[in-house]
């Protein structure tokens, strides 16, 4: 018998269409409850396979059982249906592989950073936990969590890996060196609460997850006031933020300190901001040099980078304000530079605090004061910006609110540069509370910085202490050889503008220290 006359005695044809049929009105079913009963891609490449092979087990089942064929199982027919559904064991195999394959590299595109993590800071904050099982205590915990990490990311020199991120992976990870591998992050923030009483106890600790040390830690005791926790949830965020995240923060030190030595010529983009934050915390002519060279480099490179346009900006600003390294027209290139980095990110708070800083030494003082509220608006934790900003508030006549941000800055952030103090010097100062403005200046300890002798020469000279005031003055023409020609015009009547009686206090003290001002 031939091979078709086979076919037709057995119904092959016939057993073929009505399965082909049955499968088509099988997928379309699928096709249109699939989304409502949640049947995923994965699902849907297993029934494809099962069909398939279904098709070849209901031909070799026709070719045995048609109408005319043989009623028992025979060897041959065991051996193919066999070898058939061992075939569709290995697709499926494999497609679940692929499955696992694709999921695994989405989950790591989703959580890790598209950088090297010694590139950039990426922070990794672990659900907080908590030490007693208590729903009041966990609903806290989770949203102290949530607020570090939406707080972290106000900074745009960090980056924040989200909380769905950890979230996912926390309770599978014990060793942080592996959360840093899985998760790409440089830094893992991790904490614990613990109630005795009417105290709340929080223990946070930053890790580099390089090699699992501690880098920075802190415990926080507060009275739990259950009726106030987002209070207390914003106080402690508020703190642990400040220390860890701002340019004067545990990471942004951290991180400087490795290019310290570094040559200006071979930062990269990201480390040229880094170094800035070093200038910002010394204040020297040097560290203004080097940063600007850094800087200017910077933006040739990478000219969309809009926190190295900002940090230029107060570079160039730097000329005007300390005299350090000065070329010519050095406010136009200020605003030039703040209003580019501006209008890379209008969001992001450090381009604001740059514009803001230049329109005040343009002497524009409602759009300095505007650019103040914007700049708080959009990070309040951002101690740097506030305390810079807090003193140009009191130069432009609003001591109160100026003392009031620098009191928070200092608060906040308590391992702050000296120069936060400078405001709260200056407001003693001009009241004549002298004793108390020299308690305040012997406290700054910025020995680089011409602002430092300056503080100490006022007070002691006007408490009649001759001795001190004159050998704190040799400090300051140490620093600021020029300073007797010079300060009058560059350093007072630039910064202190709005407030001449301040300036009258200042040259008199100055006087009385024994250096011959020029006032003209």
């Amino acid at each position: 018998m031939s091979l078709l006359a086979e076919l037709k005695d057995r119904k092959i044809v016939q057993w073929a269409l009505a399965y082909l049929a049955s499968a088509w009105l099988l997928m379309q079913l699928i096709d249109v409850v699939g989304e409502r009963w949640g049947v995923s891609d994965g699902a849907s490449r297993i029934i494809d396979v099962v069909l398939v092979v279904g098709f070849f087990i209901t031909l070799v089942v026709a070719w045995y059982h048609g109408e005319q064929g043989r009623q028992w199982v025979s060897g041959p027919e065991l051996v193919i249906i066999a070898a058939l559904l061992g075939i569709g064991a290995i697709a499926l195999w494999v497609l679940d592989s692929e499955s696992e394959d694709a999921e695994t590299t989405e989950s790591a595109a989703r959580v890790s950073p598209p950088v090297d993590i010694d590139a950039a800071p990426w922070i990794a904050v672990l659900p907080f936990r908590v030490q007693a099982a208590e729903a009041s205590l966990t609903a806290f915990a989770a949203g102290l969590t949530d607020d570090i990490t939406a707080a972290l990311s106000r900074f745009s020199h960090l980056l924040v890996l989200s909380s769905s991120a950890t979230d996912d992976l926390s309770a599978d990870i014990a060793d942080v060196r592996q959360f840093g591998q899985t998760l790409g992050a440089r830094y893992v923030m991790e904490g614990s609460l613990r109630a005795a009483g009417e105290t709340l106890r929080l223990t946070v600790q930053l890790m580099d997850a390089r090699n699992g040390t501690t880098v920075w830690s802190e415990t926080l005791d507060r009275e739990l006031d259950r009726s106030s926790t987002l209070q207390l949830q914003d106080e402690m965020t508020a703190r642990i933020v400040a220390t860890v995240a701002d340019v004067n923060g545990v990471v942004t030190r951290t991180l400087a300190a490795q290019i310290d030595e570094s040559a200006p010529e071979t930062l990269t983009p990201y480390e040229a901001v880094l170094r800035w934050s070093l200038n910002r915390r010394r204040v020297s002519e040097q560290d203004h040099l080097e940063t600007r060279i850094a800087l200017e480099r910077a933006v040739q490179l990478e000219p969309d980078y809009a926190d190295a346009w900002a940090c230029l900006a107060h570079t160039y600003l730097d000329e005007y304000m300390s005299s350090y390294n000065v070329q010519p027209d050095s406010l136009d290139r200020a605003l030039d530079a703040a209003q580019t980095a501006v209008g890379l990110d209008p969001a992001n708070s450090l381009t604001q605090y740059s514009l803001a800083l230049v329109q005040y030494f343009r002497q524009d003082l409602g759009a300095f004061r505007a650019g103040t509220e914007r700049v708080i608006e959009l990070n309040p934790l951002d101690t740097n910006a506030i305390a810079m900003l807090a003193i140009l508030l009191g130069y432009s006549g609003d001591w109160e609110q100026s003392v009031a941000l620098t009191t928070r800055a200092m608060e906040l952030n308590p391992d702050h540069p000296g120069w936060y103090r400078f405001n709260t010097y200056m407001n003693e100062y001009r009241l004549g509370r002298y004793t108390v403005a020299l308690d305040i200046a012997l406290r700054i300890n910025m020995p680089g910085y011409w602002g430092d002798p300056l503080a100490r020469t006022l007070a002691h000279a006007q408490l009649g202490n001759e001795l001190e005031a004159r050998a704190a003055a040799a400090d300051l023409l140490a620093l600021w050889p020029e300073f007797e020609a010079e300060y009058y015009r560059k350093g007072l009547l630039n910064w202190i503008y709005n407030q001449p009686a301040l300036v009258g206090q200042i040259i008199d003290g100055l006087r009385k220290a024994g250096l011959d001002m020029v006032t003209e």
